[in-house]
C-alpha cells in the first residue's frame, strides 16, 4: 500500500508540475495579442521567466510562432519559424560564405523585437574534428554574425535577447 501512495504521489506532483506552465492570460493582454495577430490559430499561453508567452500559428500556414508580451501586456519579441529561402539574401550570403552552400540547415528563425532590430537564426550541422556537430549561428538583417554557439545542449538563445 505504501507504494501505491507512493507512486500516486509522484505522479501528482508530475501533473503539477506540467500544468504550472499553463496560464490564463487576463483579457486586456488577449485582446492586444488578438489585435497583433488577428486570426491566429492554436493558440496556448504559458508563462516563462515572468512573461506571459503565446504560441500560435498564423492562419493558413503551419508556421509556429511565439510572442512573447510583459505580464502589464507589453509587447517584447516575437519568433517565427521560416524556411532558409526566407532568409535575406545577405544572411544567406553571409551563411553560404563561412559555412558553404552544402551545409545541412535544421532550423531557422525570426525574431522580431520591440524598438530593436529583427535577428535571424540558424540552427546547421558542421563536421569538427570528425564529428557531426550542431551550430546556432544569430545574424542581424545585412548579414552580420552577432554570436555563435556550438553543440551547446539546449541552447536558449531567446534569453540572451530579452
Amino acid at each position: 500500500m505504501r507504494k501505491f501512495v507512493y507512486v500516486f504521489m509522484c505522479a501528482a506532483m508530475l501533473v503539477v508540475v506540467g500544468c504550472d506552465d499553463h496560464y490564463n492570460a487576463p483579457q486586456s493582454l488577449r485582446n492586444t495579442f488578438n489585435e497583433q495577430y488577428a486570426g491566429a490559430v492554436d493558440v496556448e499561453w504559458e508563462k516563462k521567466r515572468g512573461y506571459a508567452v503565446v504560441d500560435f500559428r498564423l492562419p493558413g500556414t503551419s508556421m509556429e510562432c511565439e510572442a512573447w508580451y510583459t505580464l502589464d501586456g507589453e509587447w517584447v519579441m516575437t519568433e517565427f519559424d521560416i524556411s532558409y529561402d526566407k532568409l535575406p539574401e545577405a544572411v544567406r550570403t553571409s551563411f553560404e560564405n563561412g559555412y558553404g552552400v552544402q551545409t545541412p540547415v535544421d532550423d531557422v528563425k525570426r525574431l522580431e523585437r520591440n524598438n530593436a532590430d529583427t535577428i535571424y537564426f540558424i540552427e546547421a550541422t558542421v563536421v569538427v574534428n570528425g564529428y557531426l556537430t550542431d551550430i546556432y549561428l544569430d545574424y542581424s538583417a545585412d548579414g552580420k554574425l552577432l554570436r555563435t554557439a556550438v553543440d551547446v545542449e539546449d541552447y536558449d538563445y531567446l534569453s540572451f535577447y530579452l
